[in-house]
């Protein structure tokens, strides 16, 4: 199978290989947690993040699919962080407080979300999905 060409600019071609190295060292990651206790939501998890690490980094268009997998529940956890954080009793006393304990879920949020447009810019549009 012939993977399609790709088109992309020098300051794109550098953020696709920033996030196949972010892939990377997840994985990496997760391979490092395998050796204190072997979990197997680690195991898939580094494994699709070492599939998006090689497929982003040599430019394969399958890749697409993982890094949207993974926009995708980075994106469904949001929901799931806040309502972690109303059982423990958000908001709290302080709007500072309040807003201040929702940074990471929305770094994760809009991490997850501009990762799918950088490579649905990058690969364009899936062929044949007319």
């Amino acid at each position: 199978m012939v993977e399609s060409k790709v088109q992309e600019s020098r300051l794109s071609s550098w953020l696709t290989r920033a996030l196949a190295l972010f892939f990377a060292l997840y994985a990496a990651f997760c391979a490092w947690t395998l050796l204190y206790r072997i979990s197997p939501i680690a195991v898939v998890i580094g494994g699709s993040c070492a599939a998006a690490a090689f497929g982003l980094w040599f430019k394969r268009s399958w890749s697409r699919y993982v890094v949207y997998a993974f926009s995708a529940l980075s994106c469904a956890y949001f929901p799931w962080y806040v309502w972690r954080l109303i059982q423990q009793g958000w908001p709290y006393e302080t709007a500072v407080r309040s807003l201040v304990s929702l940074v990471p879920g929305v770094l994760l949020l809009l991490f997850g979300v501009a990762i799918a447009v950088h490579v649905a810019r990058v690969f364009g549009p899936a062929r044949g999905s007319r």
